[in-house]
């Protein structure tokens, strides 16, 4: 038996229907009753669907939320948080401003955004979030901002990624349940779903080399490649099903596959493609 499997949400649990298939709940249970504990590492924020999905999957672990920057327990208790620079949130909305994009900043507790818009209602909405409407200069002077995020089209990406910000880490992630849209998260440098797993592996005394990570974009990779047994779902962007194992798409119900694979053992993870 694998002790742990992480597991991200978006494009690996979540597809494009935005919900979680009734065979993947039925799955993790039989995985929990086997031993196996199973969190949750996404770059969505511990609340609304995020947070139900993280509750229901391992009620009693803590979940990695924020692309890293923020782990807690589902009853709201924080582990860790990590946030932006106010002068690095202040660039930012102060970029999004003049070129009219689409600007999120989390907290560990809320989303705000400066206007309502198109994008950023539907992405509120998928996520099952209310997103306040605030002065983000404000919210970046004012509140641990933990996160901020791109909500953007295919070609506003190169106008955002145009300022050059310091003491970032950046990621690009994208979700079948809003597939015309691009999530591009800045967390502080040295923040990223690897930092947070291995915090969390940790806290919980799982050695990273015999937990399971489950994913499939970019954002992913800081965590598929500390873990002893990554797997990607077969939806995974190329680059990462040519390196990592690879089970069905999150439509096919990969992740069923593998949390079957961490109840039977290491012996039953497939070998990851050669060449």
């Amino acid at each position: 038996m694998i002790p742990l499997v992480i597991l991200d949400l978006d494009g690996t649990v979540i597809g494009a229907s935005g919900q979680v298939a009734p065979s993947v709940w039925e799955a993790a249970d039989q995985a929990r009753e086997a031993g196996v504990k199973i969190a949750v590492c996404t770059g969505r924020p511990g609340l609304g669907v995020a947070l139900r999905v993280a509750r229901r999957l391992g009620p009693n672990v803590p979940h990695v939320f924020q692309s890293g920057a923020h782990m807690a327990f589902p009853d709201g208790e924080t582990l860790m948080a990590s946030s932006l620079r106010e002068s690095v949130a202040l660039k930012l909305v102060q970029h999004a401003r003049s070129l009219g994009l689409v600007l999120e900043l989390y907290t560990p507790n809320h989303l705000y955004v400066e206007r309502r818009t198109t994008l950023s209602e539907a992405h509120a909405a998928m996520i099952g979030v209310n997103a306040l409407v605030r002065d983000l200069a404000e919210v970046a002077q004012n509140e641990p901002v933990v996160r901020a995020q791109w909500v953007l089209t295919s070609d506003q990406e190169s106008h955002a990624m145009a300022l050059a910000v310091s003491d970032v880490q950046v990621s690009r992630a994208t979700s079948p349940a809003q597939p015309d849209t691009l999530f591009v998260s800045v967390t502080r440098k040295g923040t990223s779903k690897g930092s947070a797993v291995t915090a969390l592996c940790k806290h919980l005394r799982v050695p990273l080399e015999k937990t399971m990570a489950v994913g499939d974009s970019a954002g992913d990779l800081p965590m598929l490649e500390l873990v002893g047994f990554p797997i990607v779902v077969a939806n995974s962007e190329s680059a990462l099903l040519a390196r990592f194992p690879s089970v069905g798409s999150v439509e096919d119900g990969g992740v069923v596959e593998a949390l079957a694979m961490a109840v039977q053992g290491a012996r039953a993870v497939p070998r990851a493609p050669v060449g």
